[in-house]
């Protein structure tokens, strides 16, 4: 090899299999084995490997996997992108030098991040005008990564911005990537060594108040919120719910029209456990209801200390639009992804009876589920394991693998799925599905 591409070098099967999906990376693994090992050659700062059935697949200096041409026809990712990396690596194992790896510096990246389109660039600053948090991992050896309110950022490679990869719909060089990217920036810059940090990205153009409460609908949401804490501690939940019905109702329209997502989802939850207890719910906590009863006060009184510490001058561990979830997203597309399932639990109540199935993200670690319910009157002949969701049997996904290109993430964590054109699928479960 005349020239390296570090890059390529760097990809894991982990980040292989991130980057395409599972299948193209075990049969690729299983063609070298078997002796169909692809010629690699170098032509016009090109990588080309020419496979023994005529395909030719190039990737150019600069491209992402998905953007490499291949000669087979394939519609995106192919096999013989994944082939070409793994066959690199191969060759270049036995002249690789076994240099110490070298400290991670993201900052090379800020001159191609602003030739993106001034689009995703706005998109970007829009959201650092929220005063967003992003959590940052960097342990040695491990892959870097930014976990934002909505998205997963994680650089596959330490040496091409190309190989980042968003759970996003749109997968790369998104503005999330670009958020991760000047989180570590920043960070790095006053902790050089840092493993695990949350980060808040601040902008110098907000001039929006600081306090949450200054303007009438802030204001507003925290006085019905207070009465309707206060009703449920002093009334408790076993009163009638024509008590605090109204109460209610109103919390719920202030937190939306402030546009504070985590407020009025935790004004749901406590709802919902609430209806939970009337209904005589199997999956009632006592426990969990009061967590979220003394959650939603702390929340308010959260947000105001971080405003408070933020206007004399001293940087708050978390934004107040954070702890609100201010302008947060009420729910995002995502890219290709595999979920592996965690369980499902069955309950029933006098009237309806449901399932919840828990899936995780190998990639991410992220937690999502699906939630449905049905009339108890049909449960005698349509038990909950034997219903569909998304034209596939709840059985299945909750003993099972979902591979799927149309799914959504609303921000309490709820899975949507799209079956239009078997855009999605579930798989059995194997013994190394959790692997990434």
């Amino acid at each position: 090899m005349n020239s390296l591409r570090p890059e390529l070098l760097e990809l894991t099967p982990q980040a292989l299999t991130a980057l395409s999906n599972a299948g193209f990376v075990k049969r690729s693994l299983k063609e070298l084995e078997n002796g169909n090992v692809p010629e690699i050659s170098h032509e016009n700062d090109a990588l080309i490997a020419t496979f023994s059935d005529g395909v030719r697949t190039q990737l150019a200096n600069g491209q992402a996997l998905k953007e490499a041409q291949c000669s087979c026809g394939a519609n995106g990712m192919c096999r013989h992108r994944v082939m070409l990396v793994l066959s690199y690596q191969r060759l270049c194992a036995t002249t690789q030098s076994t240099e110490k790896e070298e400290e991670w510096d993201p900052a090379i990246w800020l001159e191609e991040l602003a030739t993106l389109p001034d689009a995703t660039r706005k998109r970007a600053q829009a959201l650092v005008a929220k005063g967003i948090t992003i959590e940052l991992f960097c342990t040695p050896g491990e892959i870097p990564s930014a976990r934002l309110p909505m998205s997963d950022v994680r650089f596959y490679s330490r040496s091409s911005i190309r190989f980042a990869r968003c759970d996003c719909i749109e997968g790369t060089l998104c503005e999330h990537v670009v958020l991760a990217v000047q989180a570590f920036v920043q960070a790095k810059a006053q902790q050089a060594e840092l493993t695990h940090l949350i980060w808040q990205m601040r902008s110098e153009h907000v001039t929006s108040s600081n306090d949450p409460f200054a303007n009438d609908e802030g204001n507003a949401c925290r006085q019905y919120v207070q009465q309707l804490s206060q009703a449920l501690w002093l009334g408790g939940i076993s009163q009638p719910l024509i008590h605090y019905e109204a109460a209610f109702s109103r919390a719920q329209q202030a937190a939306e029209r402030c546009n504070w997502r985590w407020v009025s989802e935790s004004l749901r939850q406590l709802r919902a456990s609430v209806d939970a207890f009337h209904a005589r719910a199997s999956h009632y906590h006592a426990g969990e209801c009061l967590r979220q009863l003394a959650a939603l006060n702390s929340r308010l009184n959260c947000a105001q200390e971080m405003a408070r510490r933020d206007s004399i001058g001293e940087v708050p561990p978390v934004p107040w639009r954070t702890v609100v979830g201010s302008g947060i997203a009420g729910e995002a597309k995502l890219d290709h992804l595999r979920l592996v399932s965690l369980g499902m639990r069955c309950w029933q109540d006098i009237e309806h009876y449901g399932l919840r199935i828990w899936f995780t993200d190998p990639d991410t670690g992220s937690i999502l589920h699906l939630s449905r319910s049905w009339p108890r009157s049909e449960q005698e002949n349509s038990p909950a394991a034997t219903r569909r969701l998304f034209s596939f049997q709840a059985g299945a996904l909750a003993g099972g693998q979902i591979v799927s290109q149309a799914a959504k993430r609303s921000a309490d964590g709820e899975l949507l799925l799209a079956t239009r054109n078997r855009l999605s699928s579930v798989v059995p479960l194997s013994p190394d599905a959790g692997k990434c």
